[in-house]
């Protein structure tokens, strides 16, 4: 594990070089381009933002259409990523087998090419905040500490998942069905005083804790965010620890199974 270690910590330059290829691939062709990335989540809230204010109307602290920009687009790249990236050991299949260098920079890929969707995105939340709270807060300063735990957190989970997808295929869509449920599991479009008895399932889901934090850095305040935090900040330790663990025994196995 030592080995893997110091191997990627020399190789570190190789996951920029890697990202910048995927995010120019990604939208080489689209008219668009990174527009798209900041579009589709801001659908996404303006759509829940009508819903759950007219529809069905859900009493937040702050404003809702902040409240629920924010967390969107904290969810946006949690779910992007993972989704894209707990594949990518076996999508990189072509260029793992020829050249050696430590598979776990495959799984890195989405997750860094999309901290600039992410970036833009949760901008657009801070701004629509600002407008419509008309305060700002000196946490806003660690909002970048927030995006950092948001990046380490989904770089575990798309290596485990990532490594696990070589041996079971069925993996990937075994992601997709946790993804879904994550989602309402998540306090994401309603506030977290709302889950009621399912209150201690809420926080123990390492995605909270992100989007609390993010909130708090926005907002100011955020629920239970100690207990949230704790919970994320546990899964990512153990989560890491596997990953390191796993990557060191079994990754030449995993490379002769592609």
């Amino acid at each position: 594990m030592r080995e893997l270690v110091a191997d990627v910590v020399r190789r570190r330059a190789l996951v920029a070089m890697l990202a910048r290829q995927d995010f120019a691939a990604r939208y080489r062709s689209a008219v668009l381009g990174l527009a798209w990335t900041v579009a589709l989540p801001l659908l996404q809230g303006v759509v829940l933002a009508i819903v759950f204010t007219r529809v069905v109307k859900v009493q937040t602290d702050e404003p809702y259409a902040a409240f629920v920009l924010v967390g969107i687009a904290t969810w946006s790249y949690l779910n992007g990523s993972i989704s894209t990236a707990s594949t990518s050991v076996v999508d990189g299949g072509a260029l793992a087998t020829k050249l050696y260098f430590p598979r776990l920079y495959l799984p890195a890929v989405a997750p860094t090419s999309n901290l600039v969707g992410y970036a833009i995105s949760l901008s657009i939340g801070v701004v629509v905040a600002l407008v419509q709270t008309r305060e700002v807060h000196p946490q806003l300063l660690l909002l970048p500490v927030a995006m950092a735990l948001a990046y380490l957190l989904v770089l575990v989970v798309s290596s485990l998942m990532a490594l696990l997808h070589v041996f079971f295929r069925d993996v990937r869509y075994v992601v997709t069905a946790l993804l879904l449920v994550a989602f309402y599991g998540t306090p994401v479009i309603y506030p977290l005083e709302l889950a009621g008895d399912l209150a201690p399932f809420v926080l123990a889901n390492p995605a909270t804790g992100v989007v609390q934090l993010t909130r708090w850095c926005v907002f100011g305040q955020a629920d239970s965010l100690g207990a949230a935090l704790a919970w994320t900040l546990g899964w990512t330790v153990v989560l890491l620890a596997v990953v390191l663990r796993s990557y060191g025994r079994h990754e030449r196995t995993a490379c002769d199974r592609l």
